[in-house]
């Protein structure tokens, strides 16, 4: 009996389905003609989780080597079992080292993720295959890995020549290397692993680094290629606040490639680096959104006037781009009056800019003070504290 519907009216429907694996699994046991759809959706994403699912997914490589080209994205995540005697977690990851019977098969994948391993635990021999599959990887997440030294941080991160993402969560590393850290190692090369080496330039335009690894590391790595930079969006959340300085220089490099930019200073920003214009935003001259996050009251530092988070107002007064499109603030409070502490005066003059006209500001507002009327008062502060901003833009005030 003819098809009822083309085949590529199936095709579409079954990419419907892609979050939906059993129903993708179904699909390729129904028909022939919709094996190839389904395993695109069905592979496309690999978890492998423990030696179990490590020996599984070789079975079905083994079975059928065809779904190796059409694994994109691998996430290899262990466990913890336990805790030593210092109580630091102990990391199930033994089984990692059996993925070097198939890992090199995958040479399509483009977005790797680990997860609570040791590098260094880890054979060499794993070590070197996974080198090899991470040179065509562009997306990179890594969430609290374990490394015995800084400089074998960097020397893992070098693997990647064209990275174009790096989320770097609670990486962590039981020494410091000595300096210097940053070195070319151009001497000791030859005339064609230096050319070799030109040819693989910095592609990272996404960068999130959170405050449970150690951010300074991954910025000095940067700015040893300052003329590569092209960072499009910056995610970091800094507690490191005797290296303001590095924030700024990391925004320096950036330059007009940055059109996102995601800040968070959970411990404050100290007053040296205000007065000194350590994290200016001058020469980010393509910026499309701002997002300040975690302005907690209880963390402020007052100075300058005795206003609340002076450095938020700094960097607003520093903003020159013409395509700013979104600027978000979250803020933490005990009750509405904290509010009252913020320079509104000096807000309201920046944001109502003739550049800025048809901006977009939220503020998030988190109170502890329980009190019915609380969602009002706010929204009616800040309203009344940015008329001439209202006349130019649109204001969004949210209680959460």
């Amino acid at each position: 009996m003819p098809a009822v519907l083309p085949l590529e009216l199936y095709d579409e429907a079954i990419d419907h389905l892609w979050d939906d694996p059993k129903a993708l699994a179904a699909c390729s046991l129904t028909c022939r003609a919709w094996v190839p759809t389904s395993r695109l959706h069905l592979f496309r994403t690999v978890r492998v989780q423990n030696a179990k699912h490590c020996a599984g997914f070789a079975a079905v490589l083994a079975a059928a080597p065809v779904i190796a080209r059409y694994v994109h994205r691998l996430t290899i995540s262990a466990e913890y079992d336990g805790f030593d005697q210092s109580g630091q977690a102990v990391e199930d990851d033994e089984w990692v080292n059996d993925v070097v019977k198939w890992v090199d098969k995958l040479e399509c994948v483009r977005t790797v993720g680990l997860s609570r391993l040791r590098w260094g635990a880890l054979m060499p021999e794993t070590q070197d295959t996974l080198m090899r599959l991470f040179k065509n990887v562009r997306m990179l997440f890594l969430f609290e890995v374990r490394f015995d030294a800084s400089r074998d941080v960097l020397d893992f991160l070098s693997a990647f020549p064209v990275l174009d993402e790096l989320y770097f969560h609670g990486v962590s590393w039981a020494h410091e290397s000595p300096a210097p850290l940053m070195l070319s190692g151009r001497e000791s090369l030859s005339k064609p692993q230096i050319m070799a080496k030109d040819q693989e330039r910095m592609q990272l335009s996404y960068l999130f680094l959170d405050p449970r690894s150690s951010p300074m590391l991954v910025t000095e790595w940067l700015l040893s290629h300052p003329s590569e930079q092209r960072l499009r969006t910056i995610q970091l959340c800094w507690r490191e606040i005797d290296n303001m300085k590095a924030v700024g220089d990391l925004l320096h490099a950036s330059g007009a490639s940055l059109e996102c930019l995601l800040v968070e200073f959970p411990d404050g920003v100290p007053e040296q680096a205000v007065l000194e214009n350590e994290i200016s935003l001058v020469h980010n001259t393509g910026l499309r959104s701002v997002h300040f996050g975690g302005l907690n009251v209880q963390a402020s530092r007052v100075f300058l006037s005795n206003h609340l988070f002076p450095w938020v107002t700094a960097m607003l007064s520093q903003i020159r781009s013409t395509q700013l499109q979104e600027i978000t603030f979250e803020f933490e409070i005990t009750t509405v009056r904290d509010l009252l502490s913020l320079d509104w005066e000096r807000i309201d003059r920046d944001l109502s800019r003739q550049e800025f006209k048809g901006l977009l500001v939220l503020f998030y507002v988190s109170c502890e003070d329980s009190v019915a009327t609380v969602t009002k008062e706010v929204q009616e502060l800040i309203s009344g504290r940015l008329g001439g901003f209202r006349e130019r833009g649109t204001l969004c005030v949210s209680c959460v």
